[in-house]
């Protein structure tokens, strides 16, 4: 079996951005990305469920240096908002609308910059809340024979790193501690691509994307629209 037909690992306690987001179907949600062909630009992007309900729209501003992307719900209250540093575009960041300089981001990546590296590494703190009432227990590695268990730190800094499954990065993985919580998946069908579109087509590209539950899928949108800027900017 192929890695990407695997379903995704659930984690051992919910994984978020966004609370009101995580995945809850079992034992993956599989959601689309595309790239929306209408504007010029490469910057907006519509998240739908795999029934083709819309679950987020993503609205890019061109002008300026941080390519500012707004992040907002079904109903087009805005969620947050994803931009680049103006002095490394590398780096980005995810903030409140509205977030001052002096804010604390809700996300920070360093897209890959060496060849052997992640295609991105996400750093968040979780922002999610144990289901029942009682603190969540996890079991930490400290040397080669010793586990010890204490309690899910809700609020501590979390890493996700995207990793490449093959040399084209048509199919990509979400790593968290371990777990493969997400599979991205590129396509490359032109019959997909040109789907609701009117001439001239612009093929700009599509992503399937199969959550486990537990996930954010606010935060695995964000992921994808990071991995997939290069991509986007050399279709248009």
């Amino acid at each position: 079996m192929a890695f990407s037909q695997l379903p995704p690992a659930r984690p051992q306690w919910p994984i978020a951005i966004r609370s009101e987001t995580i995945a809850t179907e079992e034992p993956e949600t599989i959601i689309t990305v595309r790239n929306r062909p209408e504007p010029w630009h490469s910057l907006d992007y519509v998240v739908s469920h795999h029934t083709g309900e819309v679950l987020f729209t993503v609205h890019g501003h061109p002008w300026g240096l941080s390519q500012r992307r707004d992040f907002r719900d079904a109903s087009g209250l805005p969620l947050f908002e994803l931009k680049c540093r103006w002095y490394d575009s590398s780096v980005l960041e995810v903030t409140l609308p509205g977030a001052t300089a002096l804010s604390k981001p809700l996300l920070t990546a360093k897209c890959r910059v060496a060849v052997q590296a992640p295609r991105a590494v996400l750093r968040f703190c979780n922002a999610s809340r144990p289901t029942d009432g009682r603190p969540e227990r996890r079991h930490l590695k400290y040397s080669s024979s010793h586990t010890r268990t204490e309690s899910s730190n809700v609020g501590a800094e979390t890493t996700m790193e995207i990793l490449a499954l093959d040399v084209d990065n048509l199919t990509q993985v979400a790593v968290v501690e371990d777990q493969r919580v997400a599979f991205i998946d590129r396509i490359k069908d032109p019959g997909v691509l040109a789907q609701g579109q009117k001439p001239p087509f612009r093929f700009r590209p599509m992503w399937t994307v199969r959550v486990a539950k537990g996930v954010d899928l606010a935060l695995i949108a964000v992921a994808v629209v990071i991995v997939g800027q290069q991509v986007a900017g050399s279709s248009l």
